[in-house]
């Protein structure tokens, strides 16, 4: 889309990026596929002054220490780590001694990943995929889903790979994931602020106008985190990255409905007590024998 118009500014074009965008609209561009985006989408994974990319290190560390303890599987037991980034809990998964297998879509987080794995000579599965399209039935003893990825997705996506885990996972294995809940959102209120990138932003390199938009979908129990950048040449793209929250009674509905037993959960992944102002819920669940 190009807000210029015979050379001048189309302001009907750009009134239309202030509209409430249809619930789950898709982007026209993939971010996580995007050389630029995806290289900071890695630096923000690394960042451990932050939490913005991945957990910080010290925390996924007691994550795993923590989870690899509760569930006590034999040496050689095989764990899939879908949205695996580049690697970090996979990585501390391996040292647990599980034989791991990590899917992400954004080829710069895999590819660190995987000369992270070579040079401390692990070995660890790497696969650049949309792990929507993975296809493995009764392979492996855990699948992770860390750092709320259930959540980012739509209706029908989320319903698909919950049967692609289901169908990925042995009978007795363990799915472990984390939710956003309402609380996560509580300081996050409906706004619109904008300022200019004059270099090298986290979308693109280029000087551009960036506008952020934070919206609720309450009915639905949805945010958008919505972000417009606008060139110096005129062209306009949005990127939208939409938040489902859960409450526990939620959460225990969607395992049902999916058959996965509920085998425990908490306030985090490192096995605090759940409290119902918590930000997260963290939880494990099981495919039937």
């Amino acid at each position: 889309m190009n807000l210029i118009n015979k050379g001048k500014l189309d302001f009907s074009q750009l009134e239309s990026i202030t509209k409430k965008p249809k619930l789950f609209t898709k982007d026209k561009i993939n971010f996580w596929q995007d050389p630029y985006i995806s290289e900071h989408i890695l630096y923000a994974h690394l960042d451990d002054e932050s939490d913005e990319g991945s957990r910080k290190y010290e925390t996924i560390i007691k994550s795993v220490l923590w989870l690899s303890e509760y569930m006590d599987l034999p040496q050689g037991a095989c764990l899939l780590d879908l949205g695996c980034g580049p690697g970090l809990y996979s990585e501390h998964f391996h040292g647990q001694g599980f034989k791991v297998t990590g899917i992400d879509f954004s080829q710069s987080s895999i590819d660190y990943a995987k000369e992270e794995a070579k040079a401390s000579q692990y070995d660890i599965e790497y696969i650049c995929q949309n792990y929507l399209e993975m296809d493995y039935q009764n392979e492996f003893d855990v699948v992770t889903l860390i750092y709320g990825d259930l959540c980012v997705l739509s209706h029908q996506e989320r319903d698909l790979l919950l049967k692609k885990v289901f169908k990925a996972l042995k009978p007795g294995g363990y799915m472990i994931f984390d939710l956003f809940t309402k609380q996560y959102f509580k300081k996050g209120h409906e706004n619109q602020t904008w300022y200019l990138s004059q270099e090298e932003g986290f979308w693109k390199e280029e000087e551009h106008l960036l506008l952020h938009e934070h919206i609720k979908y309450k009915k639905e129990k949805v945010r958008l985190e919505k972000y417009t950048l606008i060139m110096s040449d005129g062209e306009m793209q949005s990127y939208h990255i939409w938040k489902h929250y859960f409450s526990l009674k939620r959460a225990k509905e969607m395992l049902n409905h999916h058959q996965f037993n509920l085998k425990d959960f908490w306030s985090d992944l490192c096995g605090k007590p759940y409290e119902i102002e918590s930000h997260w819920i963290g939880m494990i669940a099981q495919k039937p024998l």
